[in-house]
């Protein structure tokens, strides 16, 4: 059982094992403009292009769209040692579909989006479409996630994934993002306390 959630964990940003990132990490470490985002600060709001590719040092992004009732819903999330970027709408420089916002102090590197990938097609002709594929598979793996795992299938995928940050993101973000209510994860929570993994 325990193998199984732990290839569920690996497929949870799966884009970081599909793609090779090195070449990214490096350009950002060595190039990448040190940038901190206070609590609620955007780094890209939705209908803007994208002009950054920034790599997560330090805290969490979430990504939002709004909802009908003007409420907020977490689409996203970045976290530490991962990137924040509106990859495919940047690509093709149309409006962003999502916010990027720091859930909490972030710190970035931070590279202008068309140099980042100006510099990282010429080292690797093929990362456009390699990126964009593993992108792709990983949203779709996350759509079918919705119809084939439980609410807390969902969360032990996400806690699986990221042990270090489960505990310290904001539950409402983690709930909104898992597509449930807070409530339902806090059920979730007190009955994994007690080594139950069903609903």
């Amino acid at each position: 059982m325990r193998r199984f959630w732990k290839k569920l964990a690996e497929l949870f940003n799966s884009y970081r094992s599909q793609v090779n990132l090195a070449g990214l990490i490096e350009l950002c470490e060595g190039e990448g403009k040190p940038v901190i985002y206070e609590k609620g600060e955007y780094l890209l709001h939705q209908g803007d292009i994208e002009r950054h590719i920034s790599l997560v040092k330090s805290g969490y992004c979430r990504y939002t769209c709004l909802k009908s009732d003007g409420s907020e819903a977490v689409v996203g999330l970045a976290m530490t040692g991962e990137f924040v970027t509106d990859f495919n709408n940047g690509v093709r420089r149309i409006p962003a579909l999502a916010s990027q916002v720091a859930s909490v102090r972030t710190e970035v590197l931070q590279l202008p989006f068309v140099y980042a990938l100006q510099k990282l097609c010429q080292s690797e002709p093929n990362f456009l479409y390699i990126a964009s594929d593993a992108i792709f598979r990983m949203c779709y793996t996350r759509l079918l996630d919705l119809y084939i795992l439980s609410p807390a299938e969902r969360y032990c995928k996400f806690i699986d994934a990221y042990p270090d940050i489960a505990s310290t993101i904001k539950a409402k973000e983690l709930a909104s993002y898992l597509q449930f209510s807070h409530q339902h994860l806090l059920r979730i929570k007190k009955s994994q306390g007690k080594g139950d993994k069903s609903d």
